[in-house]
């Protein structure tokens, strides 16, 4: 193998969760090139994984919307001559794009009606999570690698020295000098999340025990967090929503005692530089953290008892709070805690 292009299109989650399959490719070809497609927003995950040589940029949204996007998509990886290419993230214009360009191994999952332009098909069930991403996606490798060992590859994102002095200049500035835990409330709405309320326990009772809770998200979420802080007359909760560039993210994660969240992309984050996990999750398909769960946290995360095994966000049985509100008890929320150091 020469040369070889990974493409995974969506989430900062989902992209990090496909990246301990460049550790088997590297050790079955040691001098084979990995190059990654991907959107731009999550291109500062991969810039400092030394086994990607490459990050080919995918802009759904301009240069490759449409028809006309794909096909010069297609010309742009034919210029790179790859032997195979993975397609993580299966779409029509993306299979298309693979095909149009003549890769000699297009590999992809099965069961799409466009799957007949794939080279290498396998057969995967992603919609009834009976086993972890990670899993799913090491899967792909098997028309190229059939001996795949069976233990998922530890991955560990690096970082910066660069970054670790821009975010440690960043905590002096707001005099977190001290041990502190991240919170990071917003998902973006993509799985169940804790209420107000709940959120303000956990940061009450970290508070309370003298380190200090540091706020994170996204610019829309900043209303949120800042009315959440302002629930507090301490000053060992600090807000840095929007404050922080992805790469500072991964660097703040880095150095902290422990993150609270969801399921969310900091998730994963925080398991790949292995900072321990609390996180919240719905147990049913799709949102089970038996498919999504941060690898190296899964004995961390707290889930309610539900009797459905299948979620719809939008006609859940709970109501329109979701299960984690409505069904987790205060105690359970408490005892969370004792996951972190």
């Amino acid at each position: 193998m020469r040369k070889i292009l990974l493409i995974r299109t969506d989430r900062i989650g989902d992209t990090l969760l496909t990246l301990p399959v460049v550790k088997p490719i590297k050790k079955k070809w040691p001098d084979c090139k990995i190059d990654f497609l991907a959107r731009k927003y999550t291109h500062p995950i991969l810039k400092n994984v030394k086994e990607i040589s490459q990050i080919l940029n995918y802009d759904s949204e301009g240069v490759h919307r449409g028809i006309r996007g794909h096909q010069h998509l297609a010309t742009e990886i034919q210029q790179h001559e790859y032997d195979s290419a993975i397609l993580f993230y299966p779409r029509f214009g993306l299979t298309f794009a693979l095909w149009k360009a003549g890769v000699p191994r297009r590999i992809g999952t099965s069961h799409r009606w466009y799957s007949f332009l794939l080279s290498d098909r396998v057969h995967q069930s992603r919609r009834e999570c009976q086993k972890h991403e990670v899993e799913y996606n090491l899967d792909l490798l098997e028309p190229l690698i059939p001996d795949l060992p069976s233990e998922i590859p530890q991955f560990r994102l690096a970082i910066p020295e660069k970054t670790k002095r821009e975010v440690q200049d960043i905590l002096t500035a707001n005099d977190i000098l001290e041990k502190y835990i991240v919170v990071h409330p917003g998902n973006g709405d993509s799985a169940p999340n804790l209420s107000r309320g709940q959120y303000r326990t956990l940061i009450q009772q970290i508070s309370l025990s003298g380190i200090r809770v540091v706020l994170t998200g996204v610019n829309s979420e900043k209303k949120y967090n800042q009315s959440l802080k302002s629930e507090f007359f301490t000053n060992n909760i600090h807000d840095l929503t929007g404050a922080l560039s992805l790469e500072q993210m991964i660097a703040l994660l880095s150095e902290a005692c422990g993150l609270i969240t969801t399921s969310t992309g900091p998730a994963h984050i925080a398991s790949a530089v292995g900072t321990p996990v609390t996180a919240f999750y719905c147990p049913a398909i799709p949102h089970t953290p038996d498919r999504w769960g941060p690898l190296e946290n899964l004995e961390r995360i707290t889930t309610p008892k539900l009797t459905n095994s299948h979620c719809q966000m939008k006609q859940c049985p709970h109501g329109t709070q979701g299960c984690l509100t409505t069904c987790l008890q205060d105690d359970e929320i408490s005892r969370a805690l004792n996951y972190l150091p």
